[in-house]
């Protein structure tokens, strides 16, 4: 071997580690190691309970590009929580335990996932690299001008981790810790910190980044509250552009899928007409479309679905890149494939189904229960469509109880009209906080000072109010579309938050029961099956169910 090729390899071998060693790491806060020994440990009670949280909060992000870091407590009472700076360990402390703990059950946890979900955030964000970039080459003038900006990266990175860690904590189940800022309160007074300390924006200053965090917090959730309700009533389109605007900011595996099968969504709704396309697709979001008449020539319509096919497997291939076990992006990834239709694609379809997504989701069944089931339907239609109806009928008939989608299809297959939703009566007869449907419109109306508005993809206004007025326990939502748009009706939606106290004109409340719904209105004309739950829309009403079947908030809709 030359010379030349010795010392470069000694060098890499050499200079990667000495950079390794040089990033360093993020504490929520840093108190001299001489004040406390650290004695780290991963087993025990409040261990298993801090664990659990941690990969909760893994899980929902969905990334697995790089090894998760391991997770460790420490009876240190220096850090609170830390990022190490190789990345290759989160640590949580003991008192920082205890002192989250002390809130209460779900609140201790609450406020222990907003803790862990900063960690995680500097982690997926790469915040150390550009820290230990500084350290590393200090010597060089690029090192020192990186170093000469720590303080104000560090301040914006804190930041971030604030807001993105407080939206990784919802996704994952967990509500909005609005009490941050006063948190800190509590871990300056128990870890007896000064109000300012080297490194570190002043604990006022720190409170008040919180707040504002909290802000775009809230603001990114009304986002992905309105993309899911807007994905169950139809408006695929503007659902797209909720998703778009959300992905600009954070970019989790189930962002990518559900854009990827809204993106299918459209291409069913706007270019295939029904006699194209008569079944429905098992797409892991669960929702009941039916394909539209539309002026483009067939010419065109087929290559207008075409690009947004490529698009949406092009999502799902983003989703499959951070978690390659997520079973239902290869299970949507199939259906897209179904859509494209020649040969190749239909065997690629049969793959994915097949193989990809059915042996995935069957090793993980615990989280991916449906799955299976769903790559069965589409199995059958891969079956109907090479001629094979009678083994594609009966394929269908064994999955007809456990499956919407299959008992939909299977009425569909034997010429017969599918059973609809028996519910009549739309919010003119409901009211939610004492506003009815012509009162939402009024309210809006009249209060068009005090709205928050954003701005998304497509130009698209979104508007909310709550908190004001009569909006005691609910919000209301005004999405409206772009000057041009095909969807040319404004979307008006009026939102139960959890725990509402009132109930439906027909008596559902939070707490009741899917099977007493059903009973009485049928099954719903659209569903939309979330990671714990469902959301059932009716004619102008919708719940939201959680993973027990039962309602957890309902909203009146119209459009205008």
């Amino acid at each position: 071997m030359r010379l030349r090729q010795i010392l470069s390899i000694l060098l890499t071998t050499t200079l990667l580690p000495a950079f390794l060693s040089g990033q360093t790491s993020f504490e929520f806060i840093a108190k001299s190691v001489t004040e406390s020994q650290d004695t780290r440990f991963t087993s025990g009670p409040k261990y298993e309970r801090a664990l659990k949280v941690y990969n909760k909060l893994a899980d929902a992000r969905g990334d697995r590009r790089f090894p998760l870091p391991a997770f460790v407590m420490s009876s240190s009472e220096q850090n609170v929580a830390y990022l190490e700076g190789d990345g290759l360990s989160i640590g949580l402390e003991e008192k920082a335990y205890d002192l989250c703990m002390s809130l209460g059950e779900k609140e201790g946890e609450n406020a222990m996932a907003a803790l862990l979900g900063h960690e995680l955030t500097h982690f997926y964000e790469k915040h150390q690299w550009r820290r230990g970039f500084a350290d590393a080459y200090i010597d060089l003038k690029v090192g020192r001008e990186l170093k000469s900006t720590t303080d104000l990266y560090k301040v914006n990175c804190e930041t971030q981790s604030d807001y993105l860690g407080g939206f990784l904590a919802y996704s994952a189940g967990y509500p909005v810790y609005a009490k941050l800022p006063d948190f800190y309160d509590l871990i300056y007074q128990q870890y007896r910190l000064p109000d300012t300390m080297s490194g570190y924006a002043s604990k006022d200053d720190r409170k008040a980044l919180a707040v504002k965090s909290l802000e775009k917090l809230n603001d990114l959730v009304e986002v992905f509250e309105m993309a899911n309700l807007m994905t169950a009533i139809g408006r695929y389109d503007d659902a797209r552009a909720f998703y778009k605007h959300i992905l600009t900011q954070y970019q989790g595996r189930e962002i990518y899928n559900n854009l990827g099968v809204l993106t299918v969504l459209s291409a069913i709704t706007n270019y295939f007409t029904d006699s194209e396309l008569k079944y429905r697709m098992p797409v892991e979001l669960d929702l009941d479309f039916a394909g539209g008449g539309t002026r483009d020539g067939f010419s065109e319509r087929v290559e207008k679905r075409r690009k947004l096919l490529q698009e949406a497997i092009q999502y799902f291939d983003n989703a499959t890149s951070m978690d390659p076990d997520y079973a239902p992006a290869f299970l949507n990834k199939a259906c897209a494939y179904f859509l494209l239709e020649d040969p190749a694609n239909l065997e690629r379809a049969r793959f994915y189904a097949g193989v990809e997504a059915k042996q995935k989701a069957a090793a993980m069944a615990d989280k991916y229960p449906r799955t299976a089931l769903d790559a069965e339907v589409l199995l059958a239609l891969l079956e109907e469509k090479a001629g094979n109806k009678t083994k594609a009928i009966s394929m269908l008939t064994a999955i007809k109880d456990q499956s919407s989608v299959a008992n939909y299809n299977l009425f569909i297959m034997n010429g017969q009209a599918p059973p609809r939703g028996r519910k009549e009566d739309g919010p003119e007869d409901e009211s939610i906080d004492g506003i009815d449907q012509n009162g939402v419109y009024n309210f809006t109306r009249n209060n068009r000072r005090e709205k928050k508005e954003q701005e998304l993809f497509g130009q698209i206004d979104f508007r909310a109010w709550q908190d004001m007025g009569e909006l005691r326990n609910s919000k209301i939502y005004v999405c409206k579309p772009p000057t041009g748009s095909a969807m040319s009706t404004d979307v008006y939606i009026h939102l139960t938050k959890p725990g509402y106290p009132g109930e439906t004109f027909d008596g559902y409340k939070i707490g009741t029961a899917r099977k007493e719904i059903t009973d009485e209105y049928g099954e719903p004309n659209f569903s939309l099956p979330l990671t714990a739950g469902e959301i059932m829309v009716y004619e102008e009403v919708m719940f939201v169910l959680d993973g027990d079947k039962k309602v957890t908030r309902f909203a009146n809709y119209f459009f205008k």
